[in-house]
This record gives C-alpha cells, structure tokens and sequence, in this order.
C-alpha cells in the first residue's frame, strides 16, 4: 500500500511539473512576442542604433559552471574590428572600387560605409528589448521539489534597423 501511494505521489509531481514547464514555455511566447513586436516598432521607426557586445570568452560566475545565467562576458572590440575590416577589405578587389559605390544608398547601413569606418555598430545597428516576468511554482511543486514561490522568464531580442523599409 506504501509503494502504490508513493507511486501515485511520484506520477502527481510528474504531471504538476509538466504543468509548469508548460506554463514557462507559454510565458516565454508570450513575452518574445510582445518584445519582438515593440522592437520591430522601434526598428522600423529608430535611426538611433545599439549594438551587441563582441564576446570573446564567458568567465564562470559564481556557480562556477560554464554557460549559466550568473556568468560574466568578456568583451573584445578590437579583435571585432579587425574582423569586421578583413571581411571589408575581401569584399573588393581593389580599394578602389569602393568609390564606384554611390554614397546615397537606400540601404541605411551598406559595405561602402562600412569599408569607411569597420565599427560594429555600422554592421549591426539594432533595437534591443529585454522583459522579465515571473511565473508562480505551484504549491505541491513547491512543498515538494522546488522551494521558490516564483520563476522568473527573461526574453531578450536584438531587431537589426530597418531604415524605414520592411
């Protein structure tokens, strides 16, 4: 009789934390949808540009597990930039060429202007958008396996500009 109400317990904290995780994923959805929809908003409209980060390494936080939420970014713009000319400098074949290029492309961020300036924020002029919400643990989940009231559920979203154009 023990073993069958263990069992039955086991099978009901399967079934609630399928629940759950389906409840994030919902969450998830929900928030990438609503991000991704203002930062296409912002994209299509925004001649103000961010860029990401060029990450060169993660530095474990304090976990010290690799590829967990609490580590750290290691930047490195200079290697970006040197990237970022090489690929300029092959799209060519003579330097010159990039003078047949017209300057007054439609496109609001183009090799030619690249070619003059290799930043990143020319390659990849984005909108970022990031929300958090929180997702309650059900009682039996929490009594059980999991002792938090609340999980929280981050989307971020990095929309390239659009220059007025879809």
């Amino acid at each position: 009789m023990i073993e069958f109400a263990a069992g039955l317990l086991v099978l009901l904290l399967l079934v609630i934390g399928f629940v759950h995780v389906s409840k994030l994923a919902m969450t998830s959805l929900g928030i990438h949808g609503e991000i991704r929809a203002d930062a296409g908003m912002n994209a299509m409209q925004s001649t103000l540009a961010v860029s990401p980060d060029a990450v060169s390494d993660w530095e474990s936080g304090k976990d010290e597990t690799r590829f967990t939420a609490d580590d750290k970014v290691k930047k490195n713009e200079a290697a970006s930039a040197s990237i970022i000319g090489s690929v300029v400098s092959h799209s060519v074949r003579a330097e010159g060429d990039w003078q047949r290029v017209s300057e007054k492309s439609v496109l609001p961020f183009s090799m030619a202007k690249l070619s003059q300036s290799p930043n990143l924020i020319v390659l990849m002029g984005s909108v970022y958008a990031t929300q958090t919400d929180r997702v309650e643990v059900d009682p039996f989940i929490r009594n059980f396996a999991y002792n938090k009231e609340a999980v929280a559920v981050k989307e971020e979203i990095w929309m390239p500009l659009m220059g007025g154009l879809y």
